[in-house]
């Protein structure tokens, strides 16, 4: 490491370190290492298997002892501390879950869902009661073929992370909260090798990705159908440029790869990314969170139909153009910053160095429980090669109204939108629903 470089790294652990002090650390939610740096210790008298069988969650218990699941933790080690999630008897009745379902599941079947339940490390009530985010718990339960970008260890070269299925834990009063869904009052019993929570509701498991659940929702029609279409127009014109230029016609899927990579497309970061080549293996699914605008979030903006936001978008076609002197696809249409504000934390207005470089993305999954005015001071951007003045910093307000969450691009003189559905879960994170678009400041509708 270089002076300059050394200079920048203390520079910025200063910063974080006040940031720390403030009302939101970068660190309250990012993923917490896993496991415990110290042995274990605990009042507790009992195990967590012996807390199980004389706990209400008898069916889950059973789904325990049908389950490989003692195995499982034994590959951890002899010594491995871990949390159990349990519902209640009700909960698991209630999602389906009988005694006589539970007899004729596959033990594969059985296996997964005690592993999406289970955590190593301890997850404890005091811990909890001591944060005002969540406790992001790894579950033992891996989804094959799915990676995320690359966090944990700080000693590894991996380029990527396994996706296995998290939980964002936190509380509410004395509410436990589970992905920002309240699964009742808060009981932990600790165990000397971990803890127990018994919970009064299960956790739904995520089975689609963003674009499958907006797609499947019916409110969103016109964010999706826009943005599709706006991706046609955006590469017939670049392809157009790139023809005269080359005298080639060239495939739109070629456009996207080699000239106009920096796009944000409509399906990008909301499904599974298409392998690059064939063997590749590395991140090929975003996690972050999406505020989903309504139908009606565009009427109320005055456009009708899809159609009129095509139109709207045209009247700037003279800024989207194919760049001779860098061979690239340039320019943007006027709701490509809208959307990128509701999609990607407006990060197209990231600021960048001379040479180009931008701070890394932070982690930005956000339950509704902490959609909060404190949020509002969070580093979306930080940390890698810029110096610290060029961290991006949450470039939306957050704000409460009796209770209800609000929310606009800071600055904008356009009303705030409402929260009006949350924390529906997905693969991609969670979406929510909000009733008005998040316009920019300055921005021109007519």
């Amino acid at each position: 490491m270089n002076m300059r470089n050394l200079k920048n790294f203390w520079v910025f652990v200063l910063w974080a370190f006040i940031l720390f002090l403030g009302a939101c650390s970068k660190t309250e939610f990012i993923p917490d290492p896993e496991g415990t740096q110290v042995p274990y210790q605990s009042d507790a008298t009992q195990t967590v298997e012996q807390l199980l069988t004389a706990s209400p969650a008898k069916l889950f218990y059973s789904a325990w002892q049908k389950s490989n699941i003692k195995n499982i933790l034994k590959q951890q080690g002899s010594k491995v501390v871990f949390t159990v999630f349990a519902p209640n008897d009700a909960a698991m009745q209630a999602a389906g879950l009988s005694a006589s379902a539970i007899n004729q599941m596959p033990v594969e079947e059985l296996d997964s869902l005690m592993m999406f339940y289970t955590t190593i490390g301890p997850v404890t009530k005091d811990e909890l009661k001591l944060r005002s985010d969540n406790f992001m718990v790894k579950s033992l339960l891996l989804h094959p073929g799915l990676y995320v970008k690359y966090y944990d260890n700080a000693e590894s070269n991996s380029q990527y992370d396994l996706y296995y299925y998290r939980h964002y834990v936190g509380l509410k009063g004395e509410d436990l909260l589970m992905n920002g869904k309240n699964v009742g009052k808060l009981n932990y019993l600790p165990a000397t090798n971990g803890g127990l929570y018994i919970m009064e509701k299960a956790v739904e498991r995520p089975t689609k990705t963003m674009l499958e659940a907006l797609k499947a929702d019916g409110r969103f029609n016109m964010f999706i159908e826009s943005q599709r279409l706006a991706d046609e127009l955006f590469l017939n014109k670049i392809g157009d440029d790139i023809e005269a230029v080359f005298g080639d016609r060239l495939a739109p899927e070629d456009i996207m790869r080699d000239y106009a990579y920096n796009r944000l497309y409509y399906k990008k970061d909301w499904g599974i990314e298409t392998p690059p080549y064939p063997g590749y293996t590395g991140p090929n699914i975003t996690v972050s969170t999406l505020f989903a605008p309504t139908d009606e979030a565009f009427h109320q903006a005055g456009f009708q139909t899809v159609a009129d936001i095509l139109k709207f978008n045209e009247r700037s076609m003279d800024g989207v153009f194919f760049d001779e002197n860098t061979y690239s696809a340039t320019g943007a249409f006027p709701m490509d910053t809208v959307y990128n504000f509701h999609r990607n934390w407006g990060r197209m207005f990231q600021p960048v160095t001379a040479g180009g470089d931008k701070t890394m993305n932070n982690a930005t999954v956000f339950y509704s429980n902490v959609l909060r005015p404190a949020l509002n001071t969070y580093p979306v951007n930080i940390g890698g090669n810029p110096p610290v003045e060029y961290a991006y910093t949450m470039p939306l307000e957050f704000s409460l109204s009796n209770n209800n969450v609000q929310l606009k691009v800071k600055g904008s003189e356009y009303p705030a939108a409402n929260v009006v559905d949350t924390d529906i879960n997905t693969l991609n994170g969670p979406i929510h629903v909000v009733d008005r678009l998040l316009f920019p400041k300055g921005f021109k509708l007519k």
